[in-house]
């Protein structure tokens, strides 16, 4: 009788591992599928329109009346206001390279797409910039917003070129209570590359730009409209022999810029993206629950700014008066021939030595460099005699690029100089702004 008890108490011991077990595997895989957060961005990644079925009307009937344009989307219940300023951000691709026709680029064919869903009208205010990481844009931001229509969103476009797209997003929530949006467009340059990887994912962008995007999504949960994942169903790799002569320009860089039918697609997603999830988007309870970005008094020089006074916290002066050359070999020209804008200091030979007018005060600061990669240049950075930084100037995509440098050392009551470490007529080095913590 006592062996018979205690079979059945490891019957029963058996029984109840064989519960727990089951317990834990259904708790786990809750923990799976439940969001990581409310607050977290949740897309409706639907993308395919299938119409409704209906029967058709008998003879002498009146037609129906035409559904909203936006019912396919699932119309958002926070109403979309007549009036929308969309304020755009990014690269080259944003500026409108790679398409035949201006009309053609991504920004516009957007603007196009969400007035026609929505009825809004919208006011366009495109800010992209050929070669340039989001750090050039993250300096001083309010200088973007001087003299424009109020954003209602702000749409960020560098999952190519990359950059402190955070500190980017920091200074938009400093300056705006618009909210952001990510747009992870792609690109297959060089094409070589791509004859033999099999990674969808991988082959259309540059994994490091890639995540500094991501990592601005994550920290301020931020939406983020993933083109790549949109056009792979019916494209296959936007990288293949087959697909890339469709979706990107081919003749001067082929698969660095979208083409024609590329940046239409991107910008109809865009805009049918942006009304799908706008009620998210919106929502102020998101913004509320984001963490606080961080509080600095800024300095700022730019090329593109005139004159030299600087009266304001955060705002932005011309770089041209807030150096100057020690001796020959530092100029301030055009950045490329045919245009009319001074925009940066360069040096053409090593050695010679561009110095503040004035004292700096830092304890952190951003240099922006222009360079191509055909023959990188290099640098040394100076806090009156003490070395901060040596940088070589060199990013890997085609071209010209602004390049932000960090220096993370302060600088106070001293002079900051810049060297020409490597230059040459066909090593030009170029400064075209620097920004400053204190």
């Amino acid at each position: 009788m006592e062996a018979k008890k205690l079979s059945h108490g490891g019957t029963f011991a058996r029984n109840s591992s064989a519960v727990a077990g089951v317990v834990a595997l259904l708790l786990g895989l809750s923990i799976l599928v439940l969001p990581l957060s409310p607050l977290y961005p949740a897309c409706n990644s639907q993308q395919i329109y299938v119409p409704a079925v209906t029967t058709p009307a008998a003879a002498g009937a009146a037609a129906p009346a035409a559904a909203p344009a936006t019912a396919w989307l699932g119309a958002p219940s926070r109403a979309i206001p007549p009036n929308v300023t969309v304020m755009v951000f990014g690269g080259s691709t944003t500026f409108g390279r790679g398409v035949s026709d201006p009309d053609k680029k991504w920004v516009e064919e957007f603007k196009r797409a969400f007035e026609r869903l929505t009825g809004s009208n919208v006011t366009l205010v495109n800010r992209g910039r050929g070669g340039t990481m989001a750090d050039y844009f993250a300096s001083c931001f309010s200088r973007y917003l001087n003299g424009q229509p109020t954003p209602t969103v702000f749409l960020l476009e560098f999952a190519i070129n990359g950059g402190n797209v955070t500190r980017l997003v920091e200074s938009m929530l400093r300056s705006s209570d618009a909210p952001v949006v990510l747009v992870r467009q792609m690109a297959c340059y060089p094409a070589i590359r791509y004859s033999s990887a099999t990674d969808l994912d991988a082959r259309v962008s540059w994994p490091e730009q890639r995540e500094e995007q991501r990592t601005a999504a994550y920290v301020y949960r931020l939406h983020e409209f993933d083109f790549v994942s949109h056009v792979v169903p019916e494209y296959g790799s936007p990288c293949s022999a087959d697909s890339l002569p469709k979706l990107f320009e081919v003749h001067e860089a082929p698969g660095q810029h979208l083409g024609d039918l590329g940046q239409h697609l991107l910008g109809e997603f865009v805009a049918s993206e942006l009304v799908r999830n706008w009620d998210a988007v919106f929502d102020p309870t998101r913004r509320a629950a984001t963490p606080q970005p961080p509080a600095f008094k800024e300095t700022c020089f730019y090329a593109d700014e005139s004159g030299n006074s600087c009266a304001g916290e955060g705002a932005a002066c011309s770089i041209e008066n807030a150096f100057a050359p020690d001796g020959e070999g530092w100029a301030f020209v055009a950045k490329a021939a045919g245009r009319k804008d001074k925009i940066c200091w360069q040096a053409d030979k090593s050695g010679v030595r561009l110095t503040t007018v004035d004292p700096v005060e830092f304890f952190e600061a951003t240099i922006y460099a222009d360079f191509t990669d055909q023959n990188p240049s290099t640098m040394e950075l100076f806090c009156g005699d003490q070395l901060l930084k040596e940088i070589q100037l060199k990013h890997g995509m085609r071209g010209s690029m602004v390049k932000a440098v960090t220096l993370p050392a302060a600088c106070s009551g001293q002079k900051l100089t810049i060297v020409a470490k490597e230059a040459a007529p066909d090593k030009l080095l170029r400064v075209c702004g620097i920004s400053m913590f204190s």
